[in-house]
């Protein structure tokens, strides 16, 4: 039988993947702190506070990623702790909208709107593609674990479609004007501070829809991402800020890390480049830290 942990700052319970949900399952908070948790558990994070450092250092046994600059801690700044993280990773309201584009492909979009949010705001907007297949509860799942209460506190609207990363490869052209016909019309945004944000499949989802429509997007962050696709593609998003991140431990992703951040070059991009040491595929960061980054690249006060 396989357990998933849920950790909180009191410690954590263990609760068999084949159980009943909870009467609380439909609860945003309660499911994030278990999904979250039990990628972290099966990532090999720990339960408490790890050191918080930020250096360059070659990465150990490898020279592919020689240089790069390496973080310790990411998800837990001084004094602050697993169950610190989580608690402020645990999201506001959200509504689902049906999103029909192409052949009649209808996708579930979860749209976030900040504590802030107005009908004249101009809030500043992250797409958010989520892990794997890309099912309702990982798209759940990743707002909770990266975006959360922070950007709703910064008055970001998160728009996060139930998708699969890879599928934008080929149907990216028709899903992008479909889902900001909808949201010109339905949300309060700023067309000019829009980023495209993903983990693993939501990763290499960023760079298709980048590679699609490269004026739409302001800036980008993968975490894990990669990107194989021609040069020429990307360049018409240059010299827009891009962060790329990769566990230290996430060997099968090292090398693409690389391939990207050089083809990313080539396109007159420089991009951020970090390993997070002690981390494997699923990374923990604290939203505090990306939403930092997206609010100096985007220029919000």
């Amino acid at each position: 039988m396989v357990w998933v942990f849920r950790i909180t700052p009191g410690g954590k319970t263990a609760v068999p993947n084949n159980s009943t949900q909870p009467p609380a399952w439909n609860n945003l908070a309660w499911r994030g702190t278990v999904l979250v948790a039990g990628l972290l558990a099966m990532a090999g994070a720990s339960g408490g506070a790890i050191p918080w450092s930020q250096g360059s250092s070659r990465f150990a046994g490898s020279s592919r990623l020689a240089g790069i600059s390496t973080l310790a801690g990411i998800s837990s700044p001084p004094g602050s702790s697993l169950g610190t993280a989580l608690e402020s990773a645990q999201q506001a309201d959200y509504e689902w909208v049906s999103i029909t584009y192409g052949t009649g492909i209808e996708v579930d979009v979860a749209i976030f709107k900040p504590e802030s949010y107005s009908d004249s705001g101009n809030h500043p907007l992250i797409l958010a593609l989520p892990w794997g297949r890309g099912t309702p509860d990982l798209t759940l799942g990743m707002v909770d674990a990266y975006w959360g209460r922070e950007a709703s506190r910064r008055g970001y609207v998160v728009v996060a479609p139930s998708i699969r990363g890879s599928s934008l490869a080929t149907e990216a052209d028709e899903f992008l004007p479909a889902l900001f016909s909808w949201l010109d019309e339905n949300v309060s945004y700023d067309p000019s501070r829009v980023v495209a944000a993903g983990a693993s499949a939501g990763g290499i989802g960023v760079f298709h829809v980048l590679a699609s429509a490269p004026a739409r997007f302001a800036a980008a962050i993968a975490m894990p991402g990669g990107y194989s696709g021609p040069v020429e593609a990307l360049e018409p998003f240059a010299p827009k800020p891009v962060w790329l991140m990769v566990g230290e431990m996430d060997s099968g992703w090292h090398a693409r890390t690389e391939a990207t951040r050089t083809t990313l070059e080539a396109a007159g991009i420089t991009p951020r480049v970090n390993m997070i040491r002690g981390q494997g595929h699923v990374l923990r960061v604290d939203p505090r830290m990306l939403m930092d980054w997206l609010d100096e690249a985007l220029g919000v006060p």
